[in-house]
């Protein structure tokens, strides 16, 4: 499996997230290898509810046939209650399209007081060769928005504000070993809207700006906040 599919951010954020049997968790926008760890994680006994706006792959982790998982596909607005939970995770491959009050109302909703909240997102400059590429291609910044979230001091302001607890920002860069400058058009090429010749095109972009068809290193940077409900 390529590092990037691996989301070596998503078991960081897992790690900080503490989850215990039992848990009642909040998984947004996860997909179904988030999922069947974070269902591990809970076992039989907790309870994993997870939104996800892509029908595809909520069916797709609906078909796993976990007992313990809920999967709701719904595209949220910020404003819903999806239930009462001990802890919250966010942390997808690429940027969801929420308003920024979005990340402070959605736990400020669900969270049970005492409740845990990891948000681990994209960085404002997540990975600097792709972005560097994809604006050399003439990619306009709302078609690079999914690579390019807020900063960290940004996000843990917004949680502040609205008056969650202990909330602290954290180091979110993963170096990632790659096989070859492919393995970035794989990982993140399907968050953009782009066709299968400008997918090429963008590999291509990585072998001249990274100087390799082969193995290299990459840097990935995530905004990583943690919180108290």
């Amino acid at each position: 499996m390529p590092p990037i599919a691996d989301q070596p951010w998503f078991h960081a954020a897992v790690q900080l997230l503490d989850l215990r049997h039992e848990d009642r968790v909040l998984a947004m926008h996860a997909d179904p290898e988030q999922v069947r760890g974070l269902a591990a994680l809970v076992g039989k006994g907790g309870e994993l509810t997870v939104l996800q706006p892509d029908r595809l792959l909520a069916e797709k982790i609906a078909a796993m046939a976990l007992p313990q998982v809920e999967v709701l596909a719904h595209a949220t607005a910020g404003d819903e209650r999806f239930g009462t939970f001990d802890a919250m995770l966010v942390a997808p491959r690429s940027q969801p399209n929420w308003h920024k009050g979005a990340y402070a109302e959605l736990p400020r909703r669900n969270l049970r007081p005492g409740g845990r909240l990891v948000l681990d997102l994209p960085a404002p400059d997540m990975v600097p060769p792709l972005l560097a590429v994809c604006r050399e291609m003439g990619l306009g910044e709302e078609a690079v928005a999914p690579l390019c979230g807020l900063r960290d001091d940004e996000l843990a302001e917004i949680l502040r504000n609205a008056g969650l607890r202990r909330v602290q920002a954290l180091l979110g860069s993963h170096l990632v070993h790659l096989e070859s400058p492919f393995d970035l058009v794989d990982g993140f090429a399907p968050c953009l809207p782009i066709t299968e010749a400008q997918r090429l095109e963008l590999g291509q972009g990585l072998v001249r700006r990274l100087g390799t068809t082969g193995a290299c290193d990459v840097v990935v940077h995530r905004t990583r906040v943690q919180a108290l409900r």
